[in-house]
């Protein structure tokens, strides 16, 4: 279960609820994976137009090396909510997030593994950064920016 945080003094702040820490760890569930499932029009839906080009980008250069990234059994071991604010029509909140997914790399026409391991967890932790806008509101928080943790 993510945990919560505080604002940070220079910004407005923003109570993060517990309805907005299980938002964050189901698109941490469903955007990896979506990802691994090349479905740009599902991360299109939980993503800002920034991060899906990114995603769009990291997905191209996968295809044009046969490769595609298998992610699988997305679980989350920790998520502690770093800062959260305001700013002008939007709502931020950053997390820092430890979790555990299956993650394989395997060749497009074989399905041969060429990195990792299938039944084998590796761990990631990163920073995410969701943002929900006013005019979007009832869309809910997308991710808005993704940083690996030191």
């Amino acid at each position: 279960m993510l945990a919560n945080g505080s604002a940070p003094a220079s910004a407005p702040a923003l109570t993060i609820g517990a309805g907005d820490l299980d938002s964050f760890e189901r698109l941490l569930e469903e955007i990896q994976t979506a990802y691994g499932r090349e479905d740009v029009a599902r991360l299109a839906a939980m993503t800002t137009p920034e991060i899906l080009a990114r995603f769009s980008q990291e997905l191209t250069d996968n295809a044009k090396q046969g490769l595609r990234n298998d992610i699988s059994d997305v679980k989350l071991l920790q998520g502690d909510l770093s800062e959260a604010w305001r700013e002008n029509s939007s709502d931020y909140a950053t997390v820092a997030i430890r979790f555990s997914p299956v993650d394989v790399t395997v060749d497009r026409t074989t399905g041969q593994v060429v990195s990792g391991d299938r039944p084998r967890t590796t761990q990631a932790t990163e920073l995410w950064t969701f943002r929900r806008d006013d005019r979007t509101r009832t869309d809910g928080w997308q991710l808005s920016a993704i940083q690996q943790a030191a």
